[in-house]
């Protein structure tokens, strides 16, 4: 394919929008299983060069001139509908559309639950009981409560404190000036800590007029080597010390805990608060539900006084959570609702009101006319389609014949599938000339300059 600058404002447009990006799919229920679907494997990039060459046997020339908005407006086309793919590639198990079971847990501020059917050890149970004694937590080390506009009583110079951590020594520098108050020194430190990366975060807590420093560790649980995730030291430093004892950087120590909980009876721990059940439960816990972590940040000593009593005592509140997976029709109609909602993230994303109307018209009168083929077959799964070509879907429950619904799953796929292969069919463009039927030189690439590069991303 040669180079031209529209080839060229196509790959700037793409890379700096999108090739360092997350796929930034609006609907994230289903994210770690939709990764996997964002890779191709060798078969499945030759049948989309050979599906490319086959296209261009009988399409026409055609004369295009992009246009910045344009350009952009086609490559967004294109990687949204590959979102939306991932995601109904997300919702299927062993090529079964909207097959995924999904799971419940009737205590979601204690805990929530994803299910991963490949990540499954052995047999999977239906449902288990969960119960919590701690959470895990990081080590926190809060200095002394200090005047928050006192002046600082230390010399103005050079001072630094080293903070030791089970892998690396950190040696950390700033100045004392005259007239910088405790909080003005507090918020330095916080942003020289944070800055730095070192596997801990500061921060300045404030409450009557006083305020302290708080470190805490990036690592959560007991540490895997040593006593401690860090310590903070300025007795071996390169300049002046004496900051560790003048704001008792280490004058209250919070150790890091494991999370303690059951399942079914048996006794667990965790050095994190996401743990995995049978392999297939992905379990997320919320400390930050818990009385310590509701407590008001205007009083940060009573907070630290109730995380040292519930947060790592939940069974001070409900701490228990039964958990398993939803009947097959329940399931269903979850997933169900999954599409509707990352399809209509896919509509609001191409089509707005932000988005030239020239632009978007071909794609809204073609879904709206692919729409109304599945009409009939949607109405009876509760799916109503919209003005705008987005829909709306009143959840049941009570779901038995999946049939239907599953052969216009294959039909949207094929249908992003297309668009994907050649977004610029939704661009105004002129025919040139048609191909001559006696002959065929296929050129990969010349259905849209948009369709070779952007692939590379996935691989």
């Amino acid at each position: 394919m040669s180079v031209t600058m529209n080839t060229l404002q196509a790959l700037d447009q793409y890379m700096t929008t999108y090739a360092s990006s997350d796929n930034s799919n609006p609907n994230r229920k289903y994210n770690k299983r939709s990764s996997r679907f964002a890779m191709h494997d060798s078969s499945e990039l030759q049948n989309l060069y050979s599906t490319i060459q086959w296209k261009n046997r009988f399409a026409p020339l055609y004369l295009t001139d992009p246009t910045p908005r344009s350009i952009a407006y086609a490559i967004h086309l294109k990687e949204s509908a590959n979102n939306l793919k991932q995601t109904i590639g997300a919702l299927s198990e062993d090529d079964d559309l909207f097959s995924m079971k999904s799971a419940y847990s009737d205590n979601e501020s204690l805990a929530s639950v994803e299910y991963e059917p490949d990540d499954a050890e052995g047999e999977v149970p239906t449902d288990f009981t969960l119960e919590v004694e701690n959470f895990a937590s990081p080590q926190v080390n809060t200095s002394k409560f200090l005047k928050a506009n006192q002046p600082v009583s230390l010399d103005p110079g050079s001072y630094s404190f080293d903070i030791l951590t089970n892998k690396l020594h950190y040696e950390l520098q700033f100045n004392v000036h005259e007239g910088d108050t405790n909080k003005d020194l507090q918020n330095k430190l916080s942003r020289l800590i944070n800055n730095s990366d070192i596997g801990v975060s500061a921060k300045v807590v404030e409450t009557r007029g006083l305020t302290a420093l708080e470190v805490t560790s990036d690592a959560y649980g007991l540490p895997v080597q040593g006593e401690r995730h860090f310590t903070i030291t300025d007795d071996n430093t390169t300049y002046r010390s004496g900051i560790v004892d003048y704001l008792g950087l280490n004058k209250s120590i919070k150790e890091a805990t494991n999370a303690i909980y059951s399942i079914n009876g048996n006794e667990e721990s965790s050095y994190s608060n996401t743990f995995n059940v049978h392999g297939a439960y992905h379990v997320t816990l919320h400390p930050e539900n818990s009385a310590a972590g509701m407590a008001s940040m205007s009083d940060q000593i009573t907070a630290r006084a109730a995380a040292m009593t519930s947060a790592n005592n939940a069974r001070a509140q409900n701490a228990s959570a039964r958990i398993g997976l939803y009947p097959d029709a329940e399931s269903l109609s979850n997933n169900i609702e999954t599409f509707v909602e990352g399809y209509n993230s896919f509509m609001n994303g191409v089509i707005n009101n932000e988005t030239d109307t020239a632009l978007t018209k071909l794609l809204s009168k073609d879904l709206h006319k692919f729409l109304d083929l599945h009409s009939y077959n949607l109405e009876k799964y509760g799916i109503h389609i919209n003005e705008d070509a987005t829909l709306d879907y009143q959840k049941s429950d009570v779901l038995t014949d999946a049939a239907a619904i599953k052969g216009f799953g294959s039909q949207v796929l094929r249908k992003l599938s297309a668009i994907s292969l050649d977004p610029m069919e939704y661009i105004d463009r002129r025919i040139c000339a048609y191909p001559n039927p006696n002959a065929s030189y296929p050129n990969p690439y010349m259905t849209s300059i948009y369709t070779g590069m952007l692939y590379n991303n996935y691989m």
